[in-house]
């Protein structure tokens, strides 16, 4: 999910529009599959219907985003569940892209341009001044070293991550076989639990009393961290999240509770035909606690380090990177958002 209605508005929002346009550039030139799917924020309940609208009517609000009535959701997603459903939001920014796919068409395609070399099973052991190691000894030497080594990069600089600033977060999806005779579900869908967790709602005045039902109603839901969001891939199959564990509570073992909650209420979202689930996986990556969306940090020089995006790797990379490339190390991602707000 490429997901800027997650993003609040100013330099996030603006990188993650940026991040898009330059997935659909090189969906066009690459040619994997990236439809502009949109989404729907569904609303089963009066205090989510209440944040949508506190959400579309948002003085200053620029996101294209309008409410629709239950027979208007239907017409955009006719694979939702209408039963109890008060109405939804639309956003029409979104994109669905399968990863499995376009990662490696991209990674081809770097591989493929001039006075450009991919170098495989290096895996680094020491990152110096302009210069990197392998395990293996082998020594790069480089004019600017970008480190974007996810949550396995704070080995190497382990001052810039402490522990009450950064956290591992670990989350459970699945992926349910093909659906059959052709059921499409429509845009992506994210039910009303999915508003606890973007930044973009926090100021709606309904949120609080939206989290507390949720807390009183759905206490697992809190205690793994579940919000619950529905994509459907080219091939017809259904990929459903997820759950968020986060530091000394992450184990390697995947909690089957944790897929069955998620499971029994995105039923409530979508009437698929079939929850046959194909795959099951899950995913670390390395959150920030202190407030800030991301790390963008020069610790030596001809070094900068990239990290922390949370879940919006996939959002705001590219414009990210875009920006920090071009800035050519004068200015911090961080310091221009903080500028911004």
């Amino acid at each position: 999910m490429i997901w800027p209605i997650g993003q609040p508005l100013g330099l996030l929002h603006d990188t993650a529009m940026r991040s898009r346009k330059i997935w659909l550039e090189l969906a066009d030139q690459i040619d994997f599959y990236c439809e502009r799917s949109g989404s729907i924020h569904l609303a089963r309940e009066q205090d989510e219907l209440d944040v949508l609208k506190e959400f579309v009517h948002a003085e200053g609000n620029s996101r294209d985003a309008s409410l629709l009535s239950p027979e208007e959701v239907v017409h955009h997603a006719p694979g939702v569940n209408p039963q109890g459903m008060l109405g939804g939001m639309y956003s029409p920014h979104e994109l669905n892209i399968e990863s499995r796919t376009a990662v490696a068409k991209i990674w081809s395609w770097i591989e493929e341009q001039p006075n450009t070399k991919l170098i495989r099973g290096f895996e680094v052991a020491r990152v110096r001044a302009n210069q990197v190691e392998s395990t293996q000894g082998e020594v790069i030497n480089a004019g600017h070293i970008y480190f974007t080594a996810g949550h396995d990069g704070i080995s190497h600089y382990p001052d810039l991550f402490p522990r009450d600033r950064f956290s591992l977060c670990k989350l459970q999806m699945m992926r349910t076989i093909p659906q059959p005779s052709n059921w499409k579900m429509g845009t992506h869908i994210a039910g009303g639990w999915t508003l606890r967790h973007y930044d973009s709602f926090s100021n709606c005045p309904s949120l609080p009393s939206l989290k507390e039902r949720i807390s009183l109603q759905y206490p697992d839901f809190d205690t793994h961290g579940i919000h619950i969001m529905l994509s459907q891939h080219a091939s017809g199959d259904l990929v459903i999240g997820d759950s968020h564990t986060y530091g000394d509570d992450i184990t390697p073992f995947d909690d089957e509770h944790i897929d069955r909650i998620i499971i029994e209420n995105a039923k409530h979202l979508v009437s698929a035909p079939t929850w046959k689930i194909d795959k099951r996986w899950h995913g670390i990556y390395l959150k920030r606690r202190d407030g800030n969306p991301l790390l963008v940090v020069h610790p030596e020089p001809g070094i900068t380090i990239l990290n922390a995006f949370g879940g919006a790797g996939m959002t705001l990379s590219f414009g990210v990177a875009e920006r920090v490339v071009q800035s050519q190390g004068q200015e911090t991602f961080e310091r221009t958002l903080a500028e911004s707000t």
